[in-house]
């Protein structure tokens, strides 16, 4: 068997979403390392217009967490009394990422491409298409972003359900609101 290959293979084994940090800082050579190994990620249409927001400050990210309990109870009001309680236990597991000393968000700026060609002619399906373009060419950094933590000895999750904050989150991250986020990834030392 190729090396390289079980190498991967044993890296990819051993990759588990990790939900308990240590307080111990992530290095600045490790987080280089990481946005090293995501850089070649592949992306819609070859396109590189994507980055990764690097979040380490404490209050920010409890901001972030406020956001995402907030919109969580806010979307729990919309729901009957017999489902929401259910709601509300799956939503707890949405903000376990303010325990992690850094963050990593990829996002990229949504831009409609066939609206801009296709004007009129562009229907939801097209754009709905488009914009799941973006979304799974996040999900491809999102892994290498992992996989670049195992590599490490670190522990990492990709989570999607804090996004359900959408533009708050953005607006925290300093990002305009067309801007997609992709996933928050809680990077740290495994606890």
């Amino acid at each position: 068997m190729n090396a390289l290959y079980s190498s991967l293979l044993e890296l990819a084994q051993q990759r588990k979403s990790c939900r308990h940090f240590t307080a111990e800082p992530v290095s600045e050579d490790a987080v280089e390392q990481i946005l090293a190994v995501a850089a070649h990620a592949p992306f819609a249409s070859g396109r590189s217009n994507w980055k990764v927001a690097r979040v380490q400050d404490p209050q920010v990210i409890a901001a972030l967490a406020a956001q995402v309990r907030s919109r969580a109870e806010a979307l729990c009001a919309d729901l009957d009394a017999e489902t929401a309680p259910f709601f509300r236990r799956y939503a707890q597991s949405f903000t376990f990422f303010e325990t992690a000393p850094l963050l990593l968000i990829p996002y990229c700026r949504e831009t409609s491409t066939m609206k801009s060609m296709l004007r009129e002619g562009a229907s939801p399906q097209i754009l709905g298409w488009e914009h799941d373009n973006l979304t799974k060419s996040l999900s491809c950094v999102a892994m290498m972003i992992l996989l670049a933590a195992e590599s490490l000895d670190l522990g990492a999750c990709y989570m999607t359900g804090p996004l359900l904050a959408g533009t708050d989150l953005n607006a925290t991250l300093g990002l305009r609101d067309n801007f997609l986020l992709g996933a928050i990834i809680p990077v740290g030392h495994k606890a």
